[in-house]
């Protein structure tokens, strides 16, 4: 089980990682809507381009947004008192664990399966 302050540990790095995600995330919305504001493609190299570019920030947008999900669960985890055990077995995920992947839900050998 872990301590009071390794839970407060995890919570601060969560909500670190969290704010920093969400600043790319609004970077990622402005050039999203620079893009969309490019109206006349001049040719079909630019406009080639602008689709290429969109995607890609929808990509990294989504992946984001997959980011920031997994860090609200494990931040409403540690106010229920459920962070850091396994979402299958409810054994404890090591701290190692847990420090090299903070968002874990589960143990190592339970994440293969």
């Amino acid at each position: 089980m872990l301590t009071k302050p390794q839970l407060e540990e995890f919570r601060q790095h969560l909500e670190e990682e969290r704010t920093e995600l969400l600043a790319r995330k609004e970077t990622l919305d402005r050039r999203l809507a620079r893009n969309e504001s490019y109206n006349e493609a001049n040719d079909l190299g630019d406009s080639a381009w602008q689709v290429l570019t969109k995607e890609e920030i929808l990509s990294e947008r989504n992946r984001l947004t997959e980011q920031l999900e997994e860090i609200d669960d494990a931040l409403k985890r540690i106010d229920q008192g459920t962070y850091g055990l396994s979402e299958v077995s409810g054994k404890p995920i090591p701290v190692e664990r847990l420090k090299a992947m903070p968002t874990a839900t589960t143990l190592v050998s339970e994440s293969h399966r």
